[in-house]
């Protein structure tokens, strides 16, 4: 488990997490820092809505004694409207995946969270070949996305048992790489083959760019590659002070 540490407001503020998502850890940290600055986050009340989850601040003491407030998130392993975890790997990486998706296809982010529901095909929950496509919302706490069958001759004549709306949580048990879309704008299409997305397109059919599965697996590598380097240096220098430190001694 990796621990990202800030000081906040004169409280050390810890999250961990399985990889090293060190650019979403520090924009998390940002974020609950400028916070800090308008409101009290250090009352075990605290719940900031961070992109698509939403992180709670718990107060904890350490091995030594010593107080330090702890970045929890929902828990989407059990039940995520009653759980908490203190592994934020999960939610990080969602945040990750749909910051990449945006980037790349450079377009402007429309808000979706955990809790938005989304109308599903109950047909294409196990399909392989699927699509998701965004419309406007209905009402608030809808994501007006429909995930669905590609090329369904039944689509517009299906009774209503044939369809549910689930908050977009739920998309991790049918498929993963779709939580990557969520926060593409209104008019958004990306279809699916399998767990990969196979195509994006704006509301006005022009094909988008993202990232494909092999370029996501280099690029978390390297990732991890320059992450694992960073913490040697540091581990490196602190060997190097501590002997220095005895010699003069």
């Amino acid at each position: 488990m990796i621990t990202f540490e800030a000081k906040i407001r004169e409280q050390t503020v810890r999250l961990y997490s399985d990889l090293p998502l060190k650019n979403a850890a520090g924009a998390l940290m940002n974020v609950i820092t400028q916070v800090s600055y308008k409101t009290n986050i250090f009352n075990n009340k605290f719940v900031l809505c961070f992109g698509w989850s939403f992180f709670f601040l718990t107060e904890q003491y350490d091995d030594k004694g010593e107080k330090f407030w702890l970045v929890q998130t929902m828990d989407f392993n059990k039940n995520p409207e009653r759980d908490r975890t203190d592994n934020c790997t999960l939610a990080l990486v969602v945040q990750n995946m749909q910051h990449e998706c945006v980037q790349v296809s450079k377009s402007r982010p429309e808000a979706c969270n955990c809790r938005d529901t989304i109308m599903v095909l109950k047909e294409a929950i196990n399909a392989e070949n699927v699509y998701m496509h965004r419309k406007e919302a209905a009402k608030n706490g809808d994501s007006g996305w429909y995930f669905g069958l590609l090329d369904d001759p039944d689509e517009e004549n299906r009774p209503l048992s044939d369809f549910e709306m689930v908050p977009t949580y739920q998309l991790l048990q049918y498929r993963m790489d779709a939580m990557r879309v969520l926060e593409m704008p209104v008019g958004t299409v990306a279809v699916f083959s399998g767990n990969q997305m196979t195509a994006l397109v704006d509301a006005n059919d022009n094909a988008l760019k993202f990232t494909t599965e092999e370029e996501r697996r280099r690029m978390g590598a390297k990732q991890r590659a320059d992450f694992e380097a960073e913490v040697e240096r540091a581990r490196q220098q602190a060997q190097n002070a501590e002997k220095t430190e005895t010699e003069e001694k």
